[in-house]
């Protein structure tokens, strides 16, 4: 075997009980004994349609190796060109290169799985998904496409797809704490929950200091109602990551019951609606989250979160003069938080002030919020105001950080019209309408797209 083709090597052990109990292989647990039954049975399972597949049993472990026919030398050169790309993140370019190098070599798998990993970065999930089924369709035991395909079909909410291939992934490598952290948030998606329980526990099992397995945890149980259980793994996601997201998650979403003590009460009952409130947020019941907020505003008016919180249910009900309000109150009590500025801006936003919605979009950005959303908002508000040249800047810096933003696409086609520039508007267009998921976008950008062609 040539040295490049060793580097291509795939792969994979498997307990040989984990087979014998496993209906993949087997409909009757342990209907198979010897060694010889089991590493047939399972080269049967995984045949390619190209390559080698080889497997041998060393200490109750079955090893699978897959290994290529050829390499294809010029192929090879393409693909450190593709890397190159890549690494500078210049997506498009990248896949072309790869897409060359496939041409010469069309079961190079490891041309085929960068080109999903690719497409997944970018959000194009339908051909991700076309290279890496031709993956695992060469090369079975390929548990990272595996993967990359649940993780692909999870996108685009196709959860029983998606639970079929991350289930062959875990099959395939079982000490991946990704893919049980995958596999409990799909069955609590699908009110799956002793399933759900049943991965979570797994993850920490694995990695005992891994705060999402709490985490998955907590939300199930907060699910089932079981507040107990809810708190205490709540608690341990504070204690192992006290300075996190998760951590501040974790402290508002806690089940505050009724102390026995009299001076508990009240604060017990006061913090119960906050859980409440951000319980009926996750649910997407705004209204009743906006009861709770406004009950715990009232005891404790200087809680900052809260009236950020408040603020956010407001936008997502149309209350966006009331929104404005309450994040503006937010900012008063602390004004570090680059969060409730983005937020505040999006409600000017929507409340249609431009130039407010342009100094305080700025000022998020002046503490931290460079994410896509900040700069597509800050773009579109300053189309708004005419500042042409500063809002195509904005829109190119939002693509930039996110090359398929549809929403950044459509305001910098948009602003491409404005600037007699049909020609890329058109372009920039038609790379909306091949994005894969819905974006309600989509439809503006069709009808632009139309107007244009019937125009021109």
């Amino acid at each position: 075997m040539q040295p490049n083709q060793k580097s291509k090597i795939i792969m994979a052990s498997m307990l040989v009980d984990d087979i014998r109990n496993d209906i993949r292989f087997f409909s009757v647990p342990d209907e198979a004994s010897d060694l010889e039954s089991i590493r047939n049975t399972v080269l049967q399972a995984y045949s390619c349609t190209s390559g080698i597949l080889e497997a041998t049993v060393d200490n109750q472990r079955l090893i699978l190796q897959w290994a290529p026919d050829s390499v294809h030398e010029g192929a090879e050169l393409i693909q450190q060109e593709a890397i190159m790309l890549a690494k500078q993140k210049k997506y498009e370019r990248a896949a072309e290169k790869w897409k060359h190098a496939l041409s010469l070599n069309p079961d190079d798998i490891e041309y085929a799985y960068k080109l999903g990993l690719v497409y997944f970065e970018i959000r194009r999930y339908a051909e991700a998904i076309q290279y890496l089924e031709n993956v695992v369709r060469i090369c079975p035991i390929h548990e990272k496409a595996q993967l990359l395909l649940g993780l692909c079909y999870n996108k685009m909410k196709k959860y029983n797809l998606a639970e079929k291939y991350i289930l062959e992934s875990n099959r395939l490598n079982r000490s991946n704490i990704f893919s049980y952290l995958n596999l409990g948030a799909i069955y609590t998606l699908q009110n799956k929950f002793n399933d759900a329980v049943e991965m979570f526990n797994q993850v920490i099992h694995l990695s005992p200091s891994e705060p999402k397995g709490y985490l998955g945890l907590a939300r199930t149980f907060s699910m089932l109602n079981d507040h107990e259980a809810a708190n205490r793994n709540y608690q341990k996601v504070i204690e192992l990551a006290p300075e996190s997201s998760m951590a501040e998650f974790a402290k508002r979403s806690m089940h505050h019951p009724e102390k026995e003590e009299p001076q508990n009460i009240v604060e017990a009952k006061r913090e119960e609606h906050l859980s409440k409130g951000i319980g009926f947020s996750l649910a997407g019941d705004y209204p009743k989250a906006i009861e709770q907020y406004q009950l715990f505003l009232k005891a404790q008016p200087s809680d900052d979160y809260a009236w950020y919180l408040l603020g956010e249910a407001r936008i997502r009900t149309g209350q966006i003069a009331e929104a404005a309000d309450c994040l503006k109150r937010a900012i008063k009590i602390n004004g570090k938080r680059g969060l409730y500025y983005k937020t505040l801006g999006i409600a000017l936003h929507f409340f249609g002030k431009s130039a407010e919605a342009v100094e305080i979009l700025k000022h998020a950005m002046e503490l931290g919020k460079k994410d896509p959303l900040s700069h597509t908002l800050l773009g579109m508000n300053l189309l708004k105001l005419r500042r042409t040249d500063d809002g195509m800047r904005e829109l190119q810096s939002a693509l930039k950080k996110d090359p398929h933003n549809p929403l950044a696409m459509y305001q910098l086609a948009v602003a491409k019209v404005q600037t007699q520039n049909k020609a890329e508007a058109v372009q920039i267009l038609e790379k909306v309408a091949r994005i894969e998921y819905f974006a309600p976008v989509k439809n503006n950008a069709a009808r632009l797209l139309k107007t244009i062609r019937t125009n021109q």
